[in-house]
């Protein structure tokens, strides 16, 4: 077997940037590929004034600065491109000596804009561009980003998509979105779905402790991810369920968390809530190990939603929204209930279905759990990747 010298880019990368499902498939792909021979090469920013080079699990990952702005910056559009140019400056540098077989980009804001734009028609390298969660998804969820930067961003990676020999997404979901939006060829897309270390993410025993139903929430606080209609549900079912404990892991919205927390001291309910914040994503499978079951009612998951695939690995039976790509891992009434999004009567309903039937939550959890090993295990992840990766050095 060929083997290939890559390179992964990727703002969000493990541990000092490594949030979200990008840092997550990411650092798979560079420890994975790494392990089965090939020359990985990470970029990533570093967060703090230290540029440095290590090893992460055999691959070689360089942490540079933020290139310095040229001007005052006023619209994020600007950070966007000035980040893409030091990313090109860097990969001009890196690869002259030795040019990589593969480069390897996400879409979202235009990483790899400059880079693919001025190389595309003039290189012997081969470009794959990630699908996670564009711009224009996310603005048409949320409301961000609008104006200036939303022109500026959706260009970049709409000029990026169709600069590159290899489109990969996570879902067929995004890749639908994408060609709609950004003028590509859905049929030409390859859609891999995320992959799960089983090994990591594996049944364990529920942990010793109060609460009963005990329900975990993995994502932001924010509104997007459903935490506000959760919690509103959680404390609707403290009088059919006095001793429910929810735990609530993830970045906070300063605004909501405070809003959500003064809703939960008026109800005086602070015994049936932990609001632990960021955690580490080494520890999440112990957190899984503590719950009954998982409950990320998303209004919209652009992707697969990792946190489902682990919750399932763990052998959890899961809530989530029918919308976006998450009917795309999680099966209805068979590895968990999709409910409508937003929908703060069915997902009482359903977490108080699985609170009264231990059997179900069991079987969910146990199907879940086979799903996962059998069609999203890491390994069975990288065999995709890797024969993408060779089937297009060989084009």
């Amino acid at each position: 077997m060929s083997k290939l010298r890559i390179c992964i880019v990727s703002q969000e990368f493990p541990p000092e940037t490594g949030r979200g499902g990008i840092a997550t498939q990411s650092s798979l792909k560079a420890r994975g590929l790494a392990a089965r021979g090939h020359d990985i090469t990470v970029l990533s920013m570093t967060h703090d004034e230290n540029p440095r080079t290590y090893d992460y699990h055999g691959a070689t990952v360089h942490r540079m600065l933020f290139p310095p702005m040229p001007v005052p910056s006023f619209d994020i559009s600007s950070h966007w491109l000035t980040y893409s140019a030091g990313v090109a400056a860097w990969l001009n540098a890196f690869g002259q000596e030795r040019p990589f077989d593969i480069i390897h980009f996400p879409e979202y804001a235009g990483e790899g804009f400059i880079w693919l734009t001025d190389t595309f028609e003039h290189t012997k390298m081969k470009y794959v561009v990630q699908m996670h969660g564009p711009l224009a998804m996310i603005a048409e969820h949320t409301g961000w980003p609008s104006g200036t930067a939303y022109q500026v961003g959706t260009f970049m990676e709409r000029m990026s998509v169709n600069c590159c020999h290899l489109l990969m997404a996570s879902s067929y979901n995004t890749a639908c979105y994408c060609a709609k939006h950004y003028g590509i060829d859905a049929q030409k897309v390859n859609v891999l779905h995320s992959g799960v270390d089983i090994e990591r993410f594996k049944p364990m025993p529920k942990t010793d402790g109060p609460g009963a139903p005990r329900i975990l929430f993995i994502g932001k606080i924010v509104h997007a991810k459903g935490a506000e209609t959760l919690i509103h549900s959680v404390l609707r079912l403290r009088k059919q369920f006095p001793s429910i404990i929810l735990r609530a892991i993830g970045r906070e919205d300063e605004k909501l968390a405070t809003n959500l927390r003064k809703d939960i001291a008026d109800a005086g309910a602070q015994a049936n809530f932990e609001l632990l914040g960021q955690v580490p994503h080494s520890e999440l499978h112990e957190h899984l190990a503590w719950c009954d079951f998982f409950a990320g009612p998303s209004v919209f998951e652009p992707g697969p939603g990792n946190v489902y695939l682990e919750a399932m690995a763990c052998g959890r039976a899961v809530i989530a929204c029918d919308s976006g790509g998450t009917p795309e891992v999680v099966l209805d009434q068979k590895t968990g209930l999709l409910i409508p999004p937003g929908n703060i009567d069915a997902l009482t309903q359903a977490i108080s279905t699985l609170a009264q039937d231990p059997a179900l939550c069991k079987k969910l959890g146990e199907n879940g759990r086979a799903w996962v090993r059998d069609t999203f295990s890491e390994e069975r992840y990288l065999d995709k990747v890797e024969k993408a990766y060779l089937d297009l050095v060989r084009q």
